[in-house]
């Protein structure tokens, strides 16, 4: 991963845990904001969004695993694993639409890895960044991981 790809997910996963504090702070003004961060129980783990065979304790270079390293997570979710982001569009069922990027492209292995690598150049506008720099058989392998999310 490229050193502003690492930065871009680190910032993602900075402003998810701490993003909404520093709003409400900004928001009261520094000088009457209290910023209280919420309890975490870690002796209970959360209990899954849904059951998904294909999202169980999946090794590392899989394509669960690559999703999950690479900061995708942050934005997406896919129930049953520990992706839980709402940014983007949610892709628990991703492989049975009948196209991806809003219609742009065909529900294909193939299409997946053009638009994780580069859907700036397949969706004008997207917000999603370009994962080019990751190896072509990482973005393969996380290709086929969304195309099996059924």
């Amino acid at each position: 991963m490229s050193a502003n790809a690492g930065f871009l997910v680190g910032c993602a996963f900075w402003f998810l845990a701490y993003g909404s504090s520093w709003v409400a702070a900004e928001e009261l003004g520094h000088q009457q904001a209290k910023v209280v961060k919420p309890a975490i129980d870690r002796a209970t783990p959360a209990a899954p969004q849904s059951s998904n065979p294909t999202a169980s304790q999946d090794p590392p270079g899989s394509g669960l695993s690559l999703f999950l390293s690479n900061g995708c997570g942050a934005c997406h979710t896919i129930r049953g694993t520990e992706a839980r982001g709402t940014i983007g569009p949610d892709l628990s069922h991703v492989g049975s639409r009948t196209a991806i990027g809003a219609g742009v492209l065909p529900n294909t292995e193939e299409a997946f890895a053009r638009f994780v690598a580069r859907p700036d150049l397949l969706k004008p506008g997207v917000k999603m960044p370009a994962f080019d720099m990751l190896p072509q058989t990482e973005i393969e392998t996380i290709a086929r991981y969304l195309k099996a999310l059924q």
